[in-house]
């Protein structure tokens, strides 16, 4: 008689055999090289330029050109 709770080792190799046929989780996708990198645009929204779009636009060109420097 079985004990309640208790998996059979049926259960246990059903199982087994489930875990190893569900799928991975996928890499996360790269940075879009042609675009402006996450990092500029997370520097950017944490500052609030946005309501001036020249100054917006000026802080992107300078923080663009700093990533580019260091190797970004």
């Amino acid at each position: 008689m079985a004990w309640g709770g208790k998996i059979s080792p049926r259960q246990r190799t059903l199982l087994s055999h489930k875990s190893r046929q569900l799928p991975s989780r996928a890499p996360p996708p790269p940075e879009n090289p042609l675009g402006i990198p996450k990092a500029v645009m997370k520097t950017l929204s944490q500052e609030g330029l946005s309501a001036d779009p020249v100054r917006f636009n000026a802080r992107l060109q300078e923080l663009l050109a700093a990533y580019k420097t260091n190797g970004g």
